[in-house]
């Protein structure tokens, strides 16, 4: 009796919960089975709303970014493509309505058509396919003028692409669609969500250690755009983080297998990641990703659709159906192909320069077609944030004008923190691009980088003498920034230009509540370091103007064949005189200039060690002080001109080596690691002298012999002769990564793994020339007349709890 008293009431909780247990799969499946027409008339509209919420946010924004008077004119762009492209070409590289005008009317009327088209959709009508392409075609034009790079327009433009082909909607009030899409159609969209989640899970778990545990700790603040919530969920105890982030790895990791059982599974992927959008949104700002993603989670309800047969290339299919699944397939195989990538790499992957020495010619098809059907941004990969936990600190650089030379003053965008006082705020579903971007400037990774071949944007012009701060320090010193939408009122319209600027970089610390409650500060202010130095309106190293192909990302191999000068590069390569090659294709240089070159600039250095640096400074003072600023420029794409020239011409012997060059095994008849290192090579040869540079032309296989004597400071001696500031500025941002990424009490890995590890970098310093160049500026340019402020990066250690704390204060605290 006793113990039948005891236990009768818990078999009373376990069939309750039993029976809860049914219910809850009973109305789960009856979710997965949602009217066909019903779900697809809804995800066809959030995908409409996400295209309204899209382009109205661009209505302010695209004019101040890519006006006539903005930091990027786009009309610029365009000049610079028409310059470096032939027609038809050109069109094909970079579609979009821009080619019909580049007038600021045009580009502001763009949105605004956009957010019309969108609307449209969302009152429904039979017109809604045709409207589906208008956006994503103007969507897609305005990629040239701001740039859409981010994971929500990738994934809005692919989804959009897509959406196109869905049945058309009924008139609101009613919300379904006419029709369900066929099986095919359906698989592309489950597709593309699993790859979304999955995506991000695979990039953020990947490689991924216990140390990493403490992640969110971190990340909560470090994001680039945090809510007043994310900055005080940073406060929460670590074993919250922890936990938050083993379901982050179950919601991205485990559960989008889910997608691919139809049913209730699907629907508890579907609703645990609109839950994860939810609390991502309230803790982070991340434009309309949030709205899309949940938007397309609505494809999971409909089962019926999902376990139907595909069909695929029925003969009783018409010709339209059947071209549409063949590109289904395709786009199948590309999102496979693609899915190890993370974003930033998804625009650049086909360009890569080694896919000829890794792939023999029967098997390089595929990236040719992709790389053909790039430009309707129609296949994406996704996955940002590297696995590894960062410490819970913002570098915020920071634009600093001055009028009289003593006294300066910061300017302080909208949304991004700059200032002690600068409050966190909620903004999404807007995008701020400007105030997005700036965590992209502060880390380096811009169009100055080195890394700009690796991840980018998809056009070659990414690849600059100056990065965005450098292209806005200018036009604040002309006067030029007239739009309120960079830093509203901290940059007094009626006050004449600022006679002089500068970028410091800044740590910010989030304060506690308490603090934040007595003081009103939300942060901790500590200057740590340079980011760009004191410029004038007339520096010419503020030029932030698309470049020609001479002077593009050496590695941008792909893109310099593509341009007006690939036929020179061909003539080139089958032995023509160099010297009459070089100023064909352009009517800015002349055979004066080649001259010069020669007999002058060379000249100059050859009594010169150019494996010591200490001598830069000099060196640049002499050349500034004896050419005009246009001579050194001009000098410069000579430079750029005859290297690739010489590349052209050596390339065969580089390229001979294939796989087994890359795997270590055997070396190639020229065995330099990188196409940049050719190209480093080829300089180092002009170093030498015009009779060294044309032997080797005569005789390409005579470059090895340099080799032996070959630096990369040689290499890239004229590059920091000629562009030092933006050398210094990339040494300088390399050495504040390390201080973040070298953590002391990290666990160390065992030897089997740090071997392998030392193997694999091995080999992809044989891929991208990036990563060599990162190991060779950390140590570059670190004398005090690189930098007007002293660097003092933070340095930080692996507490017990898995967060990461500073070692010591790094440098001078401010008060704002």
């Amino acid at each position: 009796m006793f113990f039948g008293t005891c236990f009768r009431p818990r078999r009373g909780l376990l069939a309750d919960g039993v029976r809860a247990s049914l219910a809850g799969i009973e109305v789960l499946d009856l979710l997965a089975h949602a009217p066909p027409e019903l779900v697809w008339g809804l995800v066809a509209r959030g995908i409409a709303v996400v295209y309204a919420i899209a382009f109205a946010s661009l209505t302010f924004q695209v004019g101040p970014i890519a006006g006539r008077e903005g930091v990027a004119p786009v009309a610029e762009l365009m000049a610079a493509i028409r310059r470096d492209f032939a027609a038809p070409r050109r069109w094909l590289y970079f579609p979009g309505l821009l080619w019909l005008h580049a007038g600021d009317r045009w580009l502001r009327a763009l949105p605004w058509l956009g957010l019309t088209a969108a609307l449209t959709i969302v009152a429904g009508g039979p017109h809604t396919p045709l409207a589906f392409l208008l956006c994503w075609a103007l969507y897609l034009s305005l990629d040239r003028a701001v740039v859409l790079v981010y994971p929500w327009d990738s994934l809005l433009l692919e989804a959009g692409f897509w959406a196109m082909f869905l049945p058309a909607l009924a008139w609101a009030p009613a919300v379904a669609a006419t029709g369900a899409p066929t099986p095919a159609l359906a698989w592309v969209f489950r597709l593309l969500l699993f790859r979304v989640m999955f995506g991000f899970g695979k990039q953020k778990f990947a490689g991924s250690t216990r140390a990493d545990a403490g992640f969110l700790q971190g990340f909560t603040i470090r994001q680039p755009l945090p809510t007043p919530f994310g900055w005080l969920a940073h406060r929460a105890p670590m074993w919250i983080h922890k936990a938050a982030l083993a379901l982050l790895f179950v919601v991205e990791v485990v559960l989008p297998l889910a997608i691919f059982v139809p049913g209730p599974a699907s629907v508890v992927f579907a609703l645990a990641t609109a839950g994860l959008m939810l609390a991502i949104a309230a803790t982070g700002n991340y434009g309309f990703f949030n709205v899309l993603t949940i938007a397309l989670c609505g494809v999971c309800f409909d089962s019926a659709t999902a376990v139907a047969p595909l069909e695929l290339f029925a003969p009783s299919l018409p010709a339209t159906t059947l071209a549409l699944q063949a590109l289904i397939v395709l786009h199948t195989f590309g999102a496979l192909l693609c899915l190890p990538l993370n974003t930033w790499a998804s625009f650049t992957w086909t360009l890569w320069p080694w896919w000829e020495r890794v792939l023999p010619g029967a098997l390089r098809w595929p990236i040719a077609v992709f790389r053909g059907l790039q430009p309707l941004r129609w296949l994406h990969a996704y996955g940002v944030f590297p696995p590894r936990s960062a410490p819970a600190i913002k570098m915020s650089p920071a634009l600093e004008v001055t009028w009289d030379e003593a006294r300066w003053h910061t300017l302080t965008p909208r949304w991004w923190p700059t200032l002690e006082g600068s409050p966190p705020r909620w903004v999404a579903p807007h995008h701020p691009r400007f105030d997005h971007a700036i965590v992209y400037e502060a880390t380096g990774f811009h169009e100055a980088s080195v890394l700009r071949n690796l991840t980018g944007r998809w056009d070659p012009y990414g690849h600059a003498r100056c990065s965005g701060a450098g292209r806005l320090m200018r036009r604040v010193l002309r006067g030029e920034l007239r739009s309120r939408l960079f830093f509203g009122d901290s940059l007094p319209a009626e006050r004449e230009a600022p006679v002089a600027a500068r970028v410091r970089m800044y740590m910010l610390e989030a304060t506690t509540p308490a603090e934040q409650r007595a003081s009103g500060a939300w942060w901790r202010r500590t200057l740590v370091g340079p980011h760009l130095p004191r410029a004038r309106a007339e520096d010419r190293w503020l030029d932030g103007q698309p470049p020609p192909p001479e002077l593009w990302a050496p590695e941008d191999w792909r893109w310099i064949g593509r341009s007006r000068l690939g036929p020179l590069l061909r003539r080139a390569a089958a032995g023509e005189d160099p010297h009459a090659l070089v100023c064909l294709e352009t009517t800015e240089l002349t055979r004066a200039d080649v001259d010069a070159l020669w007999d002058e600039f060379v000249p100059m250095f050859a009594a010169t060690d150019r494996d010591d640096w200490s001598q830069l400074p000099a060196l640049v003072e002499r050349v500034r002080g004896r050419w005009s600023g246009p001579q050194i420029d001009r000098f410069e794409r000579l430079l750029g001109r005859y290297a690739l020239l010489g590349m052209a011409r050596c390339e065969r012997l580089f390229v001979a080596g294939g796989l087994r060059a890359i795997l270590g095994r055997r070396p190639a008849p020229l065995d330099v690691e990188t196409h940049l290192h050719l190209n480093l090579l080829i300089k180092h040869v002009i170093g030498e002298g015009r009779e060294a540079y044309e032997a080797m032309m005569r005789q390409p296989e005579t470059a090895a012999q340099w080799l032996a004597r070959m630096s990369l400071r040689s290499g890239w001696f004229f590059e920091a002769v000629l562009r030092p500031e933006r050398m210094a500025h990339q040494a300088q941002k390399f050495r504040m990564l390390a201080s973040q990424v070298e953590v002391r009490g990290w666990p160390r890995p065992s030897a089997r793994a740090a071997k392998l590890a030392a193997w694999g970098a091995a080999r992809v310093r044989r891929l991208w020339g990036a990563f060599a160049m990162i190991e060779f500026l950390r140590g570059e340019f670190q004398e005090e007349i690189w930098a007007e402020t002293p660097e003092r990066w933070p340095r930080f250690e692996l507490c017990a709890d898995l967060s990461l704390r500073p070692l010591a204060e790094p440098g001078e605290t401010i008060r704002s």
